[in-house]
């Protein structure tokens, strides 16, 4: 039930809190991330976690290439390729932020 209920975060989080095609912020990846390896942690498959990116929900607030680079970041972080704190660090210098 824990398990469903964080996935139900991932989903619910990012499309409730920002409007019809919202562009993806930082913030919004690195919370489905950070979701993502919890998720992780309680043994939840890679392909279930990915499958909900695909919600018609999800396709509805985001544009496809939106969609892709989320799903990319859930699969390296997911994997252990690259840390949260990794990806927090290249989202934010990318977007043209500071370094935290």
């Amino acid at each position: 039930m824990r398990k469903l209920t964080c996935l139900l975060l991932l989903v619910t989080g990012l499309a409730a809190a920002f409007p019809a095609h919202a562009e993806l912020n930082c913030e919004q990846i690195v919370a489905s991330v950070q979701t993502a390896v919890t998720l992780r942690d309680q043994g939840m498959p890679l392909s279930r976690v990915l499958g909900e990116t695909e919600s018609p929900e999800m396709r509805g607030r985001f544009q496809p290439g939106e969609l892709t680079l989320l799903q990319r970041a859930i699969r390296l972080t997911y994997t252990g390729e690259i840390s949260v704190y990794e990806l927090t660090e290249s989202c934010a210098e990318s977007r043209g932020g500071k370094k935290r």
